[in-house]
């Protein structure tokens, strides 16, 4: 498994904003891309600052969050950093960057939490807290990006020595100079051309057993959204990978139920927590939007090759065997037996936590609500009797 365009194609979903899917994170990889060839940058260094900037705001989980990030002025920017921090610190493959995530807003002058100022904050957390002012401020104004290029540099020079550091300001002047520069960053084509500029920088391989630590670092990202998610993304894998395995998956397929389950909700971080949250029934407009959430699912990872299971697994957990699920009214020709598993697991572990609606429901309940999905064609019969067999057994995962 290629890790960069896994990690392209996944960092997409951290750019779900109150406006709708940005492109925040492809562009500040781009731009730090520049300023880090600038500087006479090249191989491992650039590879370990690209893949820092791809995840610099895996820390903002709340639209609140990204809200205050998108403006230029950030008043208390500390938490998400921290927080970005601790999601990579038992991820093997991304810890090493988990410093210049907690340190990518510190001032160049201090004060700051880390104690750090000037040389003394890492390097890559200096590019990336640039580069990511600089595409905040490109979305600060309306208008030709080229006649607005000298004010947005403008505004970070008369921060140089104060927020930034002043030497790659000057870089970034530098490396900004052509106009396709600016030109690529408001490019509908940025993540081909990011790929491009990166060329064999995150050509990186990952062994199989490798992708779960992965996944269920963009599980924990996806569940801090809300308190009444903040574990389903887990449960949801404990139950699949448990009812694959009696229901005949083995070896490499438990491992896509894995990694299926972890991203099933990737698209998730689209939706406002007022929607997650709300204690009432969903209005028709807000009910269009949940919907809307395995779509991105499904997209964010078809780009990925060797996942061909593994996004229709993941994204088809809202379609129904009699075709009147959502969003792809997949009926149940087209849903094999993993697709249903990790149907029948969504619907457990829903039912089985609290939600602001209601409190989490006991076997009982549940059991009498299962089975009258698969009456009513949505759920597979033999799945779910595989489930309720054993429903003691699925049960107590909860408390795992």
């Amino acid at each position: 498994m290629n890790l960069g365009k896994l990690l392209f194609s996944l960092s997409t979903a951290l750019d779900f904003t109150y406006r709708g899917l940005a492109n925040h994170h492809h562009q500040v990889a781009y731009v730090v891309l520049a300023i880090g060839r600038g500087l006479g940058m090249d191989g491992k260094d650039l590879r370990r600052l690209c893949c820092a900037a791809l995840l610099h705001d895996v820390g903002a989980v709340t639209t609140g969050e990204k809200v205050a990030l998108s403006k230029f002025e950030v008043g208390e920017p500390f938490e998400h950093c921290d927080r970005g921090r601790r999601f990579l610190a038992d991820v093997p493959q991304f810890a090493f960057l988990g410093e210049v995530l907690a340190t990518h807003h510190d001032r160049w002058d201090g004060p700051n939490p880390s104690g750090f100022r000037r040389d003394g904050i890492p390097l890559d957390a200096r590019i990336i807290h640039l580069a990511d002012r600089l595409v905040v401020a490109m979305g600060d104004g309306a208008g030709d990006i080229l006649a607005r290029r000298d004010g947005i540099l403008g505004r970070l020079r008369a921060l140089g020595g104060r927020v930034f550091d002043p030497v790659l300001v000057e870089v970034l002047g530098d490396v900004s100079v052509p106009e396709s520069f600016w030109l690529d960053l408001e490019a509908g084509d940025l993540p081909a051309l990011l790929q491009e500029q990166a060329g064999d920088l995150l050509n990186v391989r990952i062994a199989p057993e490798e992708l779960p630590g992965v996944a269920g670092l963009f599980a924990r990202v996806i569940d801090a959204k809300s308190i009444f998610t903040h574990r389903h993304s887990n449960l949801v894998t404990r139950v699949a990978v448990e009812l694959a395995a009696r229901c005949g998956l083995s070896g490499e397929e438990l491992l896509e139920m894995r990694v299926a389950a972890l991203l099933h909700d990737l698209g998730k971080l689209s939706v406002p927590e007022g929607i997650l949250e709300k204690p009432g029934k969903l209005s028709p407009a807000e009910y269009n939007i949940i919907k809307r959430h395995t779509y991105y699912t499904y997209h964010i990872l078809r780009p990925i090759d060797g996942f061909e299971k593994i996004r229709e697994w993941a994204a088809y957990h809202h379609e129904r065997l009699d075709g009147a699920g959502y969003p792809f009214g997949i009926g149940a020709a087209g849903l094999d037996l993993g697709c249903r598993v990790v149907a029948v697991a969504d619907v457990f572990a829903a039912l089985t936590e609290d939600r602001p609606y209601r409190p989490g429901m006991d076997r009982v309940r549940v059991a009498e609500i299962i089975r009258r999905q698969v009456q009513a064609g949505a759920l597979d019969p033999d799945v779910t009797g595989v489930l309720l067999e054993s429903i003691d057994d699925f049960t107590s995962l909860k408390e795992l």
